[in-house]
């Protein structure tokens, strides 16, 4: 069954080929999904006026008037605008799917997505994304902003530092939500059969950029300026979207296992633009949320965390729920070990890979209190020395992920695992 409703194929049919694309998936974004359609557009026929422009929301079931909005939202004549639903699992990447199958029967060579809740776009966005593939350097750009210092929490403790560590490119926003890319890219994308798994939901940006970087894409980064969107408390309301990137992440581990074994050290990928020094603003995040969900996670999981984690690892997050808040320390280095070890239970041990990556969201609650507590009185650029450091230390310590993994290959496991 198509992805695409009789009425969109019909659209399709009527505009028949297409030069660039702009998708935009939404939920329940009704406050910003004009604002965010008019700068799109408006990018659209500044930056790219003699192609032909196509600008595709596809909504996921909104019930706040989101759909209604996006078809009322004027764009200049030059852009043809589709608004439809998806269909298939709710999630990001189903709405991505849809995009994908738009851009390649279209023809487009590129593409260009965004989110729907985006308070910073402006139509400079648009060239920022889509001139690298459009001169035939790039295949993939990534956004290079700058966001709030507890913006953003899950790029900084694990998609960030492990996509680096594993696959050898510095990509600063894996999971940016907005991306630029190829027409090739689009087919490829479109073609995966992957759409009844996580990457469906909030696992798709990753699998994009891990997909274009492992596949040996061209890879750029395009600075974007500030980045302010709808900013969620990471103690509060991330557990799905950790668990379904963190999973994806795991999983994509064994699909490129021959690339990134061989991995050592990282480079960056060309950034284009000047980067942006202007302090961004940012919501409150509670330290004391993020320690007790830690808290009552080491109460509950303790025994799943040590049959997964090795001794030493497990003695130093003991040793890390006994600390007070004014003492509370998770280097880095414990983090890192951490997630190997999480990684490779995921992979190999006889558990629900569910219940693995939901065991360790405590414990990135515990890493991202103690990020807190070393940057309260730093800047959001200040704090990227932190971040960078985290993500070093990834690298250093891949050779302990690589050791471990090579021996649960060999059956090798560290005992019975219980989950």
């Amino acid at each position: 069954m198509s992805v695409l409703g009789k009425s969109v194929l019909k659209e399709i049919e009527r505009i028949g080929k297409a030069d660039i694309l702009v998708g935009i998936p939404s939920f329940r974004s009704a406050d910003t999904i004009s604002y965010v359609i008019n700068q799109a557009a408006f990018g659209l026929v500044k930056y790219f006026p003699e192609l032909k422009c196509v600008l595709v929301n596809a909504d996921g079931g909104s019930t706040d008037n989101t759909r209604e909005v996006a078809l009322e939202t004027e764009v200049p004549p030059q852009v043809e605008k589709i608004v439809t639903p998806y269909r298939g699992i709710p999630g990001k990447g189903s709405a991505f799917h849809a995009i994908f199958e738009i851009a390649k029967m279209l023809g487009v060579g590129i593409c260009i997505v965004v989110d729907s809740d985006l308070r910073s776009i402006t139509p400079e966005w648009m060239e920022h994304l889509g001139s690298p593939v459009a001169s035939g350097q790039y295949d993939y750009v990534t956004p290079h902003y700058l966001r709030y210092k507890y913006d953003g929490t899950i790029t900084n403790s694990i998609a960030y530092p492990l996509t680096r560590a594993l696959y050898g490119t510095r990509v600063r926003q894996p999971i940016g939500g907005e991306f630029g890319f190829s027409g090739e890219l689009a087919n490829l994308y479109s073609g995966r059969d992957v759409w009844k798994t996580d990457i469906a939901r909030f696992g798709i940006d990753i699998w994009m950029t891990t997909v274009a970087i492992a596949e040996g894409f061209r890879v750029c980064q395009s600075s974007m300026g500030i980045k302010l969107h709808n900013n969620k408390d990471p103690g509060s309301d991330l557990g799905s979207m950790f668990r379904q990137v963190t999973g994806t992440i795991f999983g994509l581990m064994k699909a490129y296992r021959e690339r990134w074994i061989k991995v050592k050290g990282s480079v960056p990928a060309p950034v284009l633009g000047e980067e942006c020094k202007e302090e961004p603003g940012g919501g409150g995040v509670s330290y004391e949320n993020l320690l007790d969900h830690f808290r009552k996670g080491f109460e509950e999981l303790a025994a799943a965390w040590k049959s997964i984690m090795r001794a030493e690892n497990f003695a130093q997050v003991s040793h890390a729920y006994n600390l007070g808040d004014e003492e509370f320390e998770f280097t880095s280095s414990l983090w890192a070990r951490t997630v190997y070890d999480f990684a490779i239970a995921f992979n190999f041990y006889p558990l629900d890979k569910t219940r693995v990556v939901d065991a360790l969201l405590p414990i990135f609650c515990a890493r991202t209190a103690y990020f807190m507590r070393k940057t309260m009185k730093l800047s959001s650029f200040e704090s990227e020395i932190e971040v960078e450091r985290t993500a070093e230390t990834f690298e250093v310590l891949k050779g302990y992920l690589r050791a471990y993994w090579l021996e649960a290959e060999r059956g090798v496991l560290k005992d019975t695992p219980t989950c």
